[in-house]
């Protein structure tokens, strides 16, 4: 399986979303990054596949927050496919 390098635009929103540091649910990250569920889902498992962010279970329910790979890589791409 081949990865692109480029970033879409979900996987930027929902980094951006996690970038100020918390732990968020996809239905938390789907709000914040205004997107749709079903597309926050494929962002949140091309970014947790690509180490950018990294899952936790929290309550029973998983948690998602960036990585420091996630955080240099958005500072380094994202702001070019914005």
């Amino acid at each position: 399986m081949t990865f692109s390098c480029r970033l879409d635009q979900a996987q930027i929103a929902v980094l951006e979303a996690l970038d100020p540091g918390g732990v968020l649910a996809v239905d938390s990250l789907a709000k914040s990054a205004a997107l749709t569920l079903w597309r926050t889902r494929s962002a949140v498992s091309k970014l947790s596949s690509r180490g950018l962010i990294m899952g936790r279970k929290r309550g029973g329910r998983g948690m998602w927050e960036i990585t420091d790979r996630g955080r240099r890589t958005l500072s380094a791409r994202g702001r070019y496919y914005r």
